[in-house]
């Protein structure tokens, strides 16, 4: 008998496929207001409804007196903080395998073995894609998300902290955050277009969804803004730097302002939400603080990076053909990135060429359109199927051999499966077609199995 390893990959998703039987999901925000996970969700642990987007845009203070209670408590430390801390952790278990993939120079990936992703046994990883979450009301009208991750063998901790007040029939506030990851409309974003990653349709959100393809809502930032949720109408405004650290930023002159705005109207069964976004200006900060793989290899200077970009979206959901529906449509219209120094991000070794190092971002220029439809024939089910077309304009100055490798066009088809309100799997399937004549078509294939409590 063949015996399992204790740190395969097989032996991992036995453990978390014993979790099916066993887990019971409290996750925080569940844990605190007494309702189950699909309130707040369309179908799955990712995108918000109509409901979780009001209770996003209260600060995350909506709370019952009763009810399930949290997995940390503490004593009463007055001034109407709470008790508890809401605790919840989501654990990914990721295997994704690649055919003929290329990588940024348009070069076939090898894996670490050498044999190339067409032969290889595909990627395993668990402990990169999940999170622990510090989550909920912290005083009356105050709330947080606070988020614990790994990356590259180093604890990265991110979140942010909401301030909301009800005015009318809706809520008006402010949100301070900062991520390594997560872009720019991190602190108050409720729909599922892709503008913040975390809510999102597909998995493999870079061959399926434009805004996360593109570049422009992903990455690391760190700013606030204030924001508007009434009954038709949510507007944000806001302001960040590029970073995800304090060192190199001179935050008193630069700052780079986005907005987004957004119209909700019911028609029948069906919610129609229509939007626009944009961000416009400029940010400072250390060339090795954009790029620390340079620490120590060139001059430490302030580089200012310029930022513009703009685009529309579209998410219809309800019931379509008597089965749940959503439908969203992202298009960037434009997103260009800029440096006034570009060759102080770059270090060229003279001894090895592959030793060279190539700032990022450099001289940027991305177009993106993308459509992503799921419906659930069942509750537990959803069936789905997305398109995505990417332009990358360049120019690449420094590495002209990236010039047209991101353009492609990519077809999906995949499903989510809900063993139970906190268990789900996900299978995703994609086809891409690059448009450069030189690199072939190839295909990858993502499993995903999420397990929050």
């Amino acid at each position: 008998m063949k015996r399992i390893q204790p740190y395969s990959p097989l032996f991992y998703f036995l453990v978390l496929f014993v979790f099916l039987e066993s887990a019971h999901a409290i996750p925080a925000f569940s844990r605190q207001t007494g309702l189950e996970c699909m309130m707040c969700h369309a179908g799955n642990q990712t995108k918000l409804n109509s409901f979780g987007r009001q209770f996003a845009h209260s600060a995350y203070t909506m709370s019952t007196k009763s009810g399930p209670q949290s997995l940390l408590v503490g004593d009463d430390v007055g001034l109407s903080l709470p008790s508890v801390l809401n605790m919840s952790l989501m654990l990914k278990a990721r295997f994704d395998k690649g055919y003929d993939v290329v990588n940024g120079n348009g070069d076939v990936l090898e894996a670490k073995n050498g044999d190339y992703l067409s032969n290889n046994r595909g990627v395993y990883e668990i402990f990169k894609t999940s999170t622990i979450n510090l989550a909920g009301r912290v005083a009356d009208n105050i709330g947080t998300v606070i988020e614990f991750r790994e990356k590259e063998g180093k604890a990265i901790i991110g979140g942010k902290v909401a301030a909301s007040y009800e005015m009318g029939q809706g809520y008006a506030g402010l949100s301070i955050f900062s991520t390594n990851n997560y872009g720019p409309f991190t602190g108050m974003e409720t729909y599922n277009t892709g503008l913040y990653k975390p809510l999102r349709q597909f998995e493999n959100h870079k061959l399926t969804n434009a805004a996360q393809a593109a570049d422009l809502a992903s990455g690391a930032a760190t700013g606030l803004q204030v924001f508007y949720s009434g009954e038709n109408l949510f507007a944000t405004l806001g302001a960040y730097v590029p970073i995800h650290n304090s060192d190199g930023i001179d935050i008193g002159k630069y700052l780079i302002p986005f907005a987004r705005l957004a119209y909700e109207q019911p028609i029948g069964n069906l919610r129609l939400i229509i939007g626009a976004y944009g961000i416009n200006g400029s940010a400072k900060a250390s060339n090795t603080v954009y790029e620390p793989s340079l620490s120590g290899l060139v001059p430490q200077v302030l580089v200012k990076t310029k930022k513009e970009a703009y685009g529309i979206d579209l998410q219809l959901e309800g019931e379509v053909l008597s089965m749940d529906t959503i439908l969203t449509i992202n298009a960037v219209l434009k997103n260009n990135t800029t440096l006034d120094r570009p060759s102080m991000m770059n270090y060229i070794s003279t001894i090895n060429p592959q030793d060279s190092i190539y700032g990022d971002p450099a001289d940027s220029a991305m177009e993106a359109s993308s459509l992503e439809l799921e419906m659930y024939p069942i509750d537990s089910l959803g069936i789905k199927i997305a398109f995505m077309s990417v332009d990358d304009k360049g120019p690449h100055t420094y590495q002209p051999d990236k010039i047209d490798v991101k353009d492609k066009n990519a077809y999906t088809l995949g499903f989510d499966y809900s063993f139970r309100q906190n268990i789900m799997l996900t299978m995703e399937g994609s086809m891409v077609q690059p448009k450069k004549q030189d690199i072939k078509d190839y295909a990858d294939i993502l499993t995903v199995l999420t397990i929050s409590f």
